[in-house]
């Protein structure tokens, strides 16, 4: 697993190293300053002639862009370098990498030092072939200002691409909050570890393309085992995907009941079926409303239905429980929500499955609005239990608004999958995954395009079929979360952002086997 950090856990990182001897401050920024200044190097295809403009603040994060300029002028790049501020604001292991700048100014007289106060009005800003924002880096905590807001103004107002340093200057490190003055990357170069707010919400598109350098962190630093937040990776899953012998069969590798459907709403139990079985599901049963099992053999060839008791409105009745018994005892996933209507006989049969299963089980869509009425259920079962709910889904399970959701949704996550016991899948970009133990792994793959009807169902049905094959539920959930999203990944490269469909997901699940098991997907592009 990659690390995700917040602010304070980096800075944490660095006392450690420091404090203990493991490293020098000074080695850190030289080895972040290289780094810098390579991810410039592969942006423009080489720095040699380019004209580059560095903008460096005071703290640490200054201290990067006045070593990476450095280095670019070592390079053959032409380096305006505008300190927002005044050289005495320079201090620690940055004044170390500021006087060995100006030193080097006297070599390569095609690096110059300005102050960005008294040279402000004569930039002539869009005649740069790349800016480097190294003004503010994770530390910030309110808007911008002063001298710092006036030199993002002036890179936000560019047509010129933006290499960020660590983090896009006016961007909280830790939720991914853009104030109101920030710059917009094409690239950030982030140090040793990525952090929550390059990935979280409007972080995402304000990092650009992310790049992880190593600064030499020891990789057994003992912060990093109290860390309890990850990015998910291709390593990952791939140790994670079921095994098969040569001599397994149908039975033994996944058998899915799933109670789904309603009148209007039959598509749902459809896509979670033939997903299931595309994922690996020896055999999927599905028991749907009497009146409506017509309607899912007709679209079904794979996967078996069973007529149940329905309601007068067309759900499932309380009626079901007295007929389901061997299916339940049968299955080794337990499927409940789609399409299920938000009946209140229906929503009985939900509570009534949850205190008497004990095994595993996938709860989504209208069971989910079924327990966000009676939340303590939770409390009541022994199954284990994977929710996947989506934003308003979750709002409701938990009575915050959708912008208290929004603000940190690890967070939230992590706390409700604590308090009730289960693992939960918060779905959206990224989509967020808690265990019940408290850990959190986030997913940075997929695609608006993926932003569809029935997408959520084709997850259900994935994360359904790896825990029949004996995935454990925070396995499943992560495992499942990854191929439905490089499944969607590899549709929207044929169908396009517009015209990406659910099916189009399930279509392209075996190529997002391949791919994760041949090891060519990447997190982030990382620079050593």
């Amino acid at each position: 697993m990659e690390y995700l950090l917040t602010s304070e856990e980096m800075r944490r990182c660095d006392r450690r190293v420091i404090a203990g001897g493991m490293v020098t401050g000074e080695s850190l920024m030289d080895r972040a300053s290289l780094g810098v200044a390579k991810v410039a190097n592969s942006l423009l295809g080489e720095v040699k002639g380019k004209r580059i403009a560095v903008f460096c603040g005071k703290g640490n994060n200054g201290g990067d862009g006045l070593g990476a300029s450095m280095y670019l002028g070592q390079m053959g790049a032409s380096v305006s370098v505008y300190l927002v501020g005044t050289a005495a604001d320079i201090k620690g292991d940055s004044r170390i990498f500021y006087d060995r700048l100006l030193r080097q100014s006297g070599d390569y007289p095609r690096v110059k030092i300005l102050e960005f106060g008294a040279s402000a009005d004569s930039i002539q800003i869009n005649d740069f072939d790349l800016l480097i924002d190294a003004v503010l880096g994770t530390g910030l905590s309110g808007e911008p200002t002063g001298p710092a807001e006036n030199a993002i103004d002036l890179m936000k107002r560019s047509v010129v691409p933006i290499l960020a340093v660590d983090i896009p200057s006016g961007l909280s490190g830790d939720n991914g909050k853009v104030f109101s003055t920030s710059t917009k990357a094409v690239a950030t170069a982030t140090m040793a570890y990525v952090k929550r707010g390059l990935i979280m919400n409007e972080g995402n598109e304000t990092t650009g393309r992310l790049f992880v350098v190593d600064i030499g962190m020891p990789r057994d630093l003992d912060t990093l085992q109290t860390l309890d937040t990850f990015v998910v990776s291709q390593s990952d899953v791939r140790d994670r995907l079921p095994k098969r012998s040569k001599e397994t069969h149908k039975q033994a590798v996944g058998k899915i009941f799933g109670l789904v459907g309603s009148v209007g709403l039959t598509g749902a139990g459809v896509l979670v079926g033939q997903a299931a079985m595309r994922a690996g599901a020896g055999a999927v049963v599905l028991g749907v409303p009497s009146e409506l099992n017509a309607i899912f053999e007709s679209k079904l060839t794979e996967v078996m239905t069973v007529p149940l008791p329905q309601t007068g409105d067309g759900s499932l009745s309380l009626a079901v429980l007295l007929q389901v018994q061997k299916n339940l005892e049968w299955a080794d996933c337990v499927v409940m929500g789609p399409g299920l209507s938000r009946n209140h006989e229906t929503a009985q049969l939900v509570y009534k499955l949850l205190r008497s299963n004990a095994g595993p089980m996938v709860v989504d869509a209208d069971a989910l609005n079924a327990i966000a009425e009676l939340p303590d259920v939770l409390h009541d079962t022994k199954a284990d239990i994977v929710m996947t709910p989506h934003h308003g889904e979750f709002s409701r399970l938990t009575k915050l608004s959708a912008s208290e959701v929004a603000g940190d949704r690890i967070e939230a996550a992590r706390r409700f999958a604590r308090e009730y016991g289960v693992t939960l899948v918060l779905k959206g970009f990224p989509t967020v995954i808690a265990s019940k133990d408290g850990k959190v792994f986030v997913n940075v793959h997929g695609n608006p395009g993926m932003a569809t009807a029935g997408s959520g169902d084709v997850l259900t049905g994935i994360v359904a079929a790896l825990l029949g094959q004996k995935l454990s539920p925070i396995d499943a959930a992560i495992t499942g979360v990854y191929l439905h999203s490089i499944a969607g990944d590899i549709a929207l490269a044929s169908k396009g952002i517009y015209s990406l469909i659910a099916s189009d997901i399930i279509d392209n699940l075996p190529h997002a086997f391949d791919e994760i098991e041949r090891g060519e997907i990447i997190e982030f592009e990382k620079i050593s």
